[in-house]
């Protein structure tokens, strides 16, 4: 007995496979003999373990290798008896020991295989990072059942959520392929239903801004014969799940649309948390979608925002305090020089612009595209402050200009 009491010493403050070890030698359950060659596999458990995450060959890694492994058997046991000691100890009896570790792991590597969010990867965990998973877990003072039990539920959430975006796509002619978040084509789904007359499919961007447009408007409701046939003939379990869904649109995203300064821009590429799904079409109309989220970027730049000359050309007027506009004359660039040479640039108004007029998705890159790129150089460029280099007539000035801005004169002229 003095054997038994010894080797029960090594599993003090155990979880729940101390309870259960103590248990069955208690009740006569695991006999002496049993437990000995408990203790022999728990030798050959740790080493095992030792070496799949490091080395055998260190104290240290021994000595975690004993916590995971108690880990691993504890979250099994709990989880397979259903907090029954009796079966626990049973199962320590039956079974071998190393199969109560091993289950441990399989119970923590299908979590790890399940998706933590409505992200979508379309890859298989790899080993590697099933790896590292399993080592964080294991490693942990304590993985109670309560806490996987808790993860298992979200990731199982996650998965219903997924292969409910993948029923949505195959409905709205959507390839798998397409989609890279599930929460985000629900959504806009929930959006293409709840606006009437809405075509049902997935919006590009120009029909999103018209859907947004639709849905503000406070007599927009939901048509709840347009939601029946849209649900007719479909399974029960996507029935309730498109129900669901279109509660939690009226409820949490239709609020936000409504918001004053809410706009289809800022919900797509903005700082929203909540994200939607566009249909990339090559028929769209590129300029069209800036025609209306920013009309007067639009206008200003006459469309031509990926020209380098023109944003140059923009930024000059605005840097200056002029009108901004696409194109600079002769007597404009003259007056930008003028200007600049008196009072520097305002890259504050710049700034303000971009902000008040582009479009979302462009004015982070705008901004650094003056400040990081065109600011510097153009200050010295249109600078007059060298004594033994004057530009008295702006040659200098006008010729940088009409080099990087979209201009409308050739050649230096005063």
């Amino acid at each position: 007995m003095a054997t038994v009491s010894t080797s029960l010493a090594a599993f003090d403050n155990r979880p729940y496979f101390d309870k259960a070890l103590r248990y069955g030698v208690e009740q006569g359950i695991i006999t002496p003999e049993r437990l000995q060659i408990i203790q022999e596999e728990f030798a050959k458990g740790i080493v095992q373990i030792a070496n799949y995450f490091g080395t055998a060959h260190l104290r240290p890694e021994l000595e975690l290798a004993l916590q995971r492994m108690v880990n691993l058997i504890s979250l099994y046991l709990e989880d397979m008896s259903g907090g029954n000691l009796e079966i626990a100890a049973a199962s320590l009896c039956d079974k071998t020991f190393l199969s109560h570790s091993k289950g441990g792991s399989e119970m923590l590597k299908r979590l790890h295989a399940m998706p933590d969010s409505t992200v979508i990867f379309g890859e298989s965990a790899s080993p590697e990072s099933q790896r590292a998973y399993l080592d964080d877990m294991t490693v942990a003072e304590s993985i109670s059942l309560a806490g996987y039990q808790s993860e298992l539920a979200i990731r199982q959430g996650n998965q219903r959520m997924i292969d409910f975006s993948f029923w949505l796509a195959k409905k709205m002619g959507v390839s798998r392929s397409a989609i890279d978040d599930a929460d985000s084509l629900i959504r806009s789904t929930m959006l293409v239903i709840f606006v009437d007359q809405a075509e049902l499919k997935p919006p590009t961007r120009t029909a999103f801004v018209r859907l947004i447009k639709a849905a503000k408007s406070l007599k927009s409701k939901l048509d709840d014969s347009r939601l029946n046939a849209f649900l007719k003939n479909e399974p029960t379990e996507f029935q309730r799940l498109v129900r669901q869904a279109m509660d939690r649109f009226i409820e949490k995203d239709l609020p936000q649309i409504r918001e004053p300064g809410s706009t289809a821009d800022k919900l797509l590429y903005g700082d929203c948390i909540q994200s939607y799904f566009i249909s990339e079409s090559l028929d769209e109309d590129v300029r069209e979608y800036d025609r209306l989220v920013a009309k007067e970027w639009d206008r200003v730049t006459r469309g031509e925002a990926d020209d380098p000359a023109v944003l140059a050309t923009v930024f000059f007027f605005v840097a200056t305090g002029l009108p901004p506009k696409a194109s600079m004359l002769l007597k404009e660039a003259k007056e930008v020089i003028r200007l600049f040479r008196t009072s520097g640039f305002n890259s504050q108004a710049v700034t303000d612009f971009v902000v008040n007029h582009a479009p979302e998705a462009i004015r982070e890159d705008l901004q650094k595209s003056w400040t990081d790129d065109l600011k510097d150089e153009a200050e010295e460029q249109l600078a007059d402050n060298d004594p033994n280099f004057p530009d008295t007539h702006m040659d200098r000035g006008l010729d940088y200009l009409r080099k990087t801005c979209a201009a409308a004169w050739k050649g230096n002229r005063r």
